[in-house]
Formats: C-alpha cells, structure tokens, sequence
C-alpha cells in the first residue's frame, strides 16, 4: 500500500509542478505514510525550506510552491518526492532540479509538515532555511538566505550550517551542549547561555567564536560569510512566528 501511495504521489507531483507557466505556481500538499521520526534529506537548485515537527501531526506532508522572475517556463522543473525504509528507519527524500536556470529567476520553496523528526540534510541556494523542533544531527548548506533553527528538543548531536550572505542563529533549550565553533566573515558572532555552564576558548574574536557548552563534544559549527551568526541557548527557545525574522535580533 506505501509503494502504491508514494508512486501515486510522483506522478501527481511531476504533473502539478510541470503543467504551468505562470509566474507563481502552487502545488498541493503531498501525503507521504510514515509513522515514527523521519530523518529529512532536501537537495534542491533553489529556494526557501521550511520543516515542521508536531507532535499532534500525523504522517508527512511535503508542500511545494514553485516561483520565477520573468516568466520564464517552469515545466523545466523536476521533482522527486517520496518516503523509504533505511537501516537507520523512516528517511523522506525531497529532490527538486532543473537544467534551465542559467540566470537564476526561478525557485521551489519546500514545506515539510511531520510528527518527529531525527536527523536533517538540506542543500539548498537563494533561499531561506527554517526548522522548528527538529532534533538529532543537522546538516544545512544554503546561500543568499537566512538559516533559522528554534527547537525545544535539548541539541546534544552534530550541527553543521553553512550560509553564504545570509544570516545564522539556532536558539535551543536548556540541556543543550556542544563544542562551538561559530565564523562569520564578514559579519559577527554571537554565544548567549544564560543557564548551564559555559567555557569561552582562547583565541576567540568577534568574527570567530568557541566555546564548550555545558560539557559537550558534539561539534556545532556554524559559518556564513556577509552574514553574522548566533547561537543561543534558551528557557523557551520557540518564539512567536510573527517574531521569526532576523530584525529582532541584537547581534
């Protein structure tokens, strides 16, 4: 029955993303069957991200809304969308590229809905990366966008973040550890634990951050390049989504 439901969702994915030459295209949401946490792997040539977890949700639901600057055809757009089994458990694969975007004016922006989620890869360009209650290891590479990670589920695995022009901050619970190493060329560093026990390293500037938090030896970096990058440490690390921009923040 997955295998019948997840070919059924390629081909309606394929033909709802290829059938428009507007200049803003919405597709449906597409409904992947998966029961426990899903690790995520997005690869796609352009556009914003946006993962979900919710306790209350069920299954997983991948949204795709593709976009282009001047009008040009979007049937050039390829999309894979689908959920497997792994030794490790559920993975949903979400792979969208194109072969004609020589001057960059066309984009996919991702939305991904699901219960739980262990274990995220994105690559990504001109595009914004956000991820709200995620946990396990982080893998994020994107450029000319902002990478926003809020989670009240304690970081105590790798994270790595790479933006080019673009922004940078993970705001995580108490019980979170790491051994930071937070880069910013160009912009500006910032480490805020106000709970739990925290060691700034030797040779730390304002473009270059480490630290050890709260004895951990998961390694957290995060690097951007025309971009500042913070990495916080909060009682209640979800903030209102009207918030979820980078004005607020006092780097």
């Amino acid at each position: 029955m997955t295998t019948v439901r997840i070919i059924v969702i390629l081909i309606i994915c394929t033909f709802c993303l290829g059938c428009s030459n507007a200049a803003k295209f919405s597709a449906n949401q597409f409904l992947l069957h998966t029961n426990g946490p899903v690790s995520i792997d997005v690869e796609s040539f352009a556009g914003d991200v946006n993962i979900t977890a919710d306790k209350d949700y069920q299954g997983t639901s991948v949204s795709v809304v593709k976009e282009t600057m001047q009008g040009t055809f979007l049937d050039s757009i390829n999309c894979n969308i689908f959920a497997r089994n792994t030794d490790t458990g559920e993975e949903v694969v979400v792979q969208i590229s194109t072969e004609k975007n020589e001057l960059r004016s066309m984009r996919a922006n991702i939305s991904i809905f699901t219960k739980y989620v262990d274990d995220v890869r994105i690559k990504t360009r001109d595009g914004n990366v956000t991820l709200r209650n995620v946990s396990g290891p982080l893998n994020i590479h994107t450029t000319d966008g902002d990478v926003l990670v809020a989670t009240t589920v304690p970081i105590t695995d790798s994270v790595s973040i790479e933006n080019h022009r673009g922004n940078i901050v993970v705001l995580a619970p108490e019980e979170s550890t790491g051994n930071i190493d937070i880069s910013a060329i160009g912009g500006r560093t910032s480490l805020n634990v106000l709970t739990g026990n925290t060691t700034v390293l030797p040779g730390s500037t304002r473009d270059h951050m480490m630290a050890i938090v709260n004895h951990g030896r998961n390694n957290i970096a995060l690097r951007t390049v025309d971009g500042n990058a913070s990495f916080e440490i909060l009682k209640n690390p979800m903030v209102p989504r009207s918030l979820w921009n980078f004005d607020w923040l006092s780097f």
